[in-house]
């Protein structure tokens, strides 16, 4: 039997330890190395998903700064200028001619004639005086020429109300002060304050002006023509508001005034009212109490809480057509929306020349053509927006495609019922007036200013849309005439 010495147990015992040692390094080892691999792990992510957040975030802001009116809600006066266009042709997308400046032949001129001039003083529209001269005519006859003029003359009315005890009529409330102003200066204040956006101080300056320094009307008493013609019109715009409800379809939208008041149009072809209010929402179009007792069909910009009135909603193609453009000049990797936008605005063209010819709708087998071909593209886009590299033009894209689908018989509702408006353009030429004066003079210093303001353009624009002297519709309501009845 071998005999085991002292030392090889000591041997044996410190390689032992040394191999606990090495194990236990080495299992620390493989912890540290793993604890690395997963913080590696860790940052790669953290970083990829920096990267992706710093592309959208880029592919937003091009998208912002290569938005204009074509590709966008934005209004063609926000478009940045570009070089190949100049003058006429800068906010459109006119093509340039070879025609020269000024009036075309063929076209229908607006210039006063002879006979014009001639039958307004046959039918006593104007003051005439005759002025003789002298001089050599060619022909050897007299020769008659016109030259309009306009005068500015200052009058004073001097009532007098003679005591009567056995009266029981008072002084009227328009004489509240020894001195006031006729309806006359009333009705130009609110013309030329509200539609033509002349400011208090030019205004008050401009009666100076004409009256040789005799009308020295302050800035106080013009705002306070504002608010009395405002409570005048009234009984009016009620019965615009009836116009509007008993007519079969409704324009609206609505605008910022500079970013404090937001102003809501509701229109026809013959009447328009506008609305402030604080905030969006239906608890404004409530207070406004219009759309509530509305049943006719609703045209708007895709403005989804319009959906609750009314008995029909019709969307703006124009707008989707700018949704379009935006995904047609973004994402090379689809083609679906120039499909789409040729499809929608081919069908208007033929629409249009389908009313030229008289015919009052589409046969059924072109509807379901256009139905058919508008199912196909919208197929066609659940394909391609997967293919979207851009995750910021990719939820674009399936969000645009999703509100295709989902409304689709609003957006083809043209085509079915020849009638209901191709877009909601009116809405946004009732609004622009809005747009003008928030550029030139602000916004307004509170509700009972922006309440005034929108009465009296309400009366203004209305009755331009009938072809009425809006100067004229002014006075009558300051003479506490009611207009616009049925």
């Amino acid at each position: 039997m071998m005999k085991v010495t002292n030392d090889f147990y000591r041997q044996f015992e410190e390689l032992n330890n040394k191999l606990d040692s090495l194990l236990k390094e080495n299992k620390d080892l493989r912890r540290e190395f793993k604890q690395e691999k997963e913080d590696l792990k860790a940052t790669i992510k953290e970083k990829d998903e920096l990267i992706e957040k710093l592309l959208n975030e880029i592919d937003r802001l091009k998208n912002q700064i290569n938005k204009d009116s074509s590709n966008s809600s934005k209004p063609p006066s926000t478009d940045t200028r570009k070089k190949e266009k100049s003058g006429a042709n800068l906010y459109n997308s006119r093509k340039k001619t070879d025609k020269k400046i000024g009036g075309q032949k063929g076209h229908k001129g607006h210039s006063l004639t002879k006979d014009k001039v001639e039958k307004m003083i046959k039918d006593n529209l104007v003051e005439t005086r005759t002025i003789y001269h002298e001089s050599n005519n060619r022909n050897g006859k007299d020769v008659t020429k016109y030259r309009i003029g306009l005068e500015v003359s200052v009058y004073v009315e001097k009532h007098i109300f003679k005591h009567n005890p056995k009266t029981d009529e008072k002084i009227p409330k328009d004489f509240y002060t020894d001195v006031t102003y006729d309806n006359s200066i009333k009705a130009l204040t609110i013309e030329l304050g509200t539609y033509n956006v002349v400011a208090l101080d030019r205004l008050s300056d401009l009666f100076s002006v004409l009256s040789r320094g005799v009308i020295d009307i302050s800035n106080g008493t013009l705002v306070n023509f504002l608010k009395e013609f405002s409570l005048k019109s009234k009984p009016t715009l009620d019965n615009l508001e009836n116009d509007l409800l008993n007519k079969a379809l409704m324009n609206t939208d609505e605008t910022t005034n500079d970013n404090k008041w937001y102003i809501r149009n509701y229109s026809n072809s013959e009447t328009v009212i506008y609305k402030p209010h604080k905030n969006k929402g239906h608890k404004q179009i409530e207070e406004h109490d219009i759309l509530t007792r509305y049943t006719g069909g609703i045209i708007h910009d895709h403005d989804t809480a319009m959906y609750k009135y009314g008995s029909n909603n019709y969307e703006c193609n124009v707008h989707l057509g700018r949704y379009l453009e935006e995904i047609i000049q973004n994402v090379s990797e689809v083609t679906w929306a120039k499909d789409l936008k040729e499809l929608i605005f081919k069908a208007y063209h033929d629409r249009k020349v389908l009313i030229k010819e008289g015919s009052k709708a589409f046969s059924s087998n072109y509807t379901s053509e256009i139905n058919a071909k508008y199912d196909e593209i919208i197929s066609l886009a659940k394909k391609e927006n997967q293919n979207i590299e851009s995750i910021f033009y990719k939820e674009r894209a399936l969000k645009l495609a999703r509100r295709c689908d989902k409304y689709k018989d609003n957006h083809l509702a043209f085509i079915y019922n020849f009638s209901v408006p191709f877009d909601n353009n009116p809405s946004e030429r009732d609004l622009r007036i809005i747009k003008i004066k928030t550029k030139i003079s602000g916004g307004f210093k509170n509700i009972n200013s922006a309440e005034a303001y929108c009465d009296a353009i309400s009366i203004i624009k209305t009755s331009l849309k009938r072809k009425i002297n809006p100067f004229e519709s002014i006075k009558a309501i300051f003479n506490n005439e009611v207009l616009f009845a049925n």
